[in-house]
């Protein structure tokens, strides 16, 4: 075990939890003595309890979480410093080891034990995530819609069967991304960078906040603000890798991070999105060419770029807190469909950024609604057809290749519902100039302000 090592980890872990718990306060704190905000607590715990004691018959996906549970074993008891070496096959960031450490070494050592303690770090991220949820709905609309859209998400069929049934790690990315907008909208902009930055570092989905979020700081932040976020976000990036760090090249994050992403050259990785419908029932590579000299990725990432600058011109015609949360949903919604080597499991991300909003509209229910079950069907497909089951899917839920192109048109076909919904409310209501937009819920008849 290298000492050295192991105490640096203990101390930024330290580091990092005390960050989080600030930004849960700030998120939920002013809410506390609130009847309401109680009732919300105890439900999220009520919710937790039961999904932790479903562990004991849901194995989850196994490949995954021996992952997890040999990456914590090599935690436990040689340090963070050496978790990258070639036998431990780790191609995590390290963020998620500050949780997944712990987890592991308060495991009862058997097998058992240690994969439902390292399964239940996910469990935990959707009761944070549900806290933040909280928060961000708090900001945007009548408090009496807290409760029913946190249990919009805490009872999403989609949400448990990634977390709890599968064990993978989805919220523990989410959780952040949605805490540092909720974070941000306070114009709390250094702690949000912060945050978005331990997000970033647990896995690359959550890089894909980091634009979106520079863009609302620098359209509603001075120049003190803009200074004080990066140094925010360099000194977190500091704190999360150092104790990794030690005994590694300087580039060394930068080879984890590609080496992660280069692990599945596909245009879809079992995602049903718009990769998907254009390479058609083929096997191809997303660097491979589409027509003439236009590959899938070029396709994808122009999209993807289009969908950003969509999500900040939405954000910058009004900047109101729902504005800029619907901005976040959106850009998380166009990595699914558009950016290369997506999974099936990446449609999370925007079910959960969307559930603040479920009860602002008649669409954000819509949405909502066809995007968690969307979602199911993929993770579904996959868990069962491609892992634990095969052919069970294509056999009894009816999801050959037709099928799944079908839910891939559905699903660009509510982006196209969700883009041009945020033009056209983008287009109807005041601008920024107009204080009493700052806030309010927005509902498909017209304006209600809270």
């Amino acid at each position: 075990m290298d000492t050295a090592g192991y105490i640096l980890g203990i101390v930024c872990g330290l580091l990092l939890y005390a960050l989080f718990a600030r930004g849960l306060f700030i998120a939920v704190g002013p809410f506390l003595r609130e009847r309401n905000s109680q009732i919300a607590l105890a439900l999220l715990i009520a919710i937790t309890i039961v999904k932790l004691a479903l562990l004991r018959v849901l194995p989850g996906e196994p490949v995954d979480l021996s992952q997890f549970v040999r990456w914590g074993d090599a935690l436990a008891r040689f340090g963070p410093t050496h978790i990258y070496e070639p036998r431990f096959l780790c191609n995590y960031t390290p963020a998620y080891f500050y949780a997944l450490w712990p987890a592991y070494a308060l495991a009862p050592k058997n097998s058992e034990s240690q994969r439902m303690f390292v399964e239940g770090i996910t469990v935990l991220g959707d009761f944070f995530l549900g806290l933040a949820a909280y928060g961000a709905v708090r900001r945007i609309a009548d408090v009496r819609l807290a409760i029913p859209t946190i249990l919009f998400l805490a009872l999403n069929p989609a949400v448990i069967y990634t977390s709890t049934a599968w064990g993978q790690n989805d919220s523990a990315i989410a959780f952040p991304v949605l805490l540092s907008v909720v974070v941000a909208l306070d114009s709390r902009y250094a702690l949000a960078f912060a945050i978005a930055v331990v997000g970033a570092m647990v896995k690359a989905q959550g890089l894909i906040l980091l634009p979106i979020l520079a863009w609302w700081t620098l359209i509603n932040g001075d120049f003190k603000d803009w200074l004080k976020s990066a140094g925010a976000a360099l000194a977190t990036a500091v704190v999360v890798l150092a104790p990794f760090q030690l005994g590694h090249s300087w580039h060394f994050l930068i080879d984890v991070y590609s080496t992660s992403l280069g692990l599945f050259p596909w245009p879809s990785v079992n995602a049903f999105n718009l990769m998907l419908l254009l390479t058609g029932n083929t096997t191809v590579l997303d660097t491979d060419m589409l027509i003439g000299s236009i590959s899938y990725s070029m396709i994808g990432k122009t999209l993807f770029a289009a969908t950003l600058a969509l999500a900040a011109w939405i954000m910058y015609r009004r900047r109101s807190a729902w504005d800029c949360l619907y901005g976040v949903f959106l850009v998380y919604f166009g990595m699914f469909l558009f950016v290369p080597r997506m999974h099936e499991r990446y449609l999370y991300y925007a079910v959960a950024l969307l559930a603040p909003l479920v009860f602002t509209s008649k669409t954000m229910m819509a949405l909502y609604v066809t995007l968690s079950v969307t979602s199911l069907l993929d993770v579904a497909y996959v868990f069962f057809n491609l892992v634990q089951i095969p052919g069970w899917v294509e056999g009894h839920l009816l999801l050959g290749f037709g099928s799944r192109e079908a839910i891939s048109i559905i699903n660009v076909a509510a982006f196209v519902v969700a883009a041009s919904y945020g033009i056209a409310i983008a287009r109807r209501r005041p601008a920024a100039s107009d204080s009493s937009v700052l806030v309010g819920p927005v509902h498909d008849g017209g304006v209600s302000v809270s």
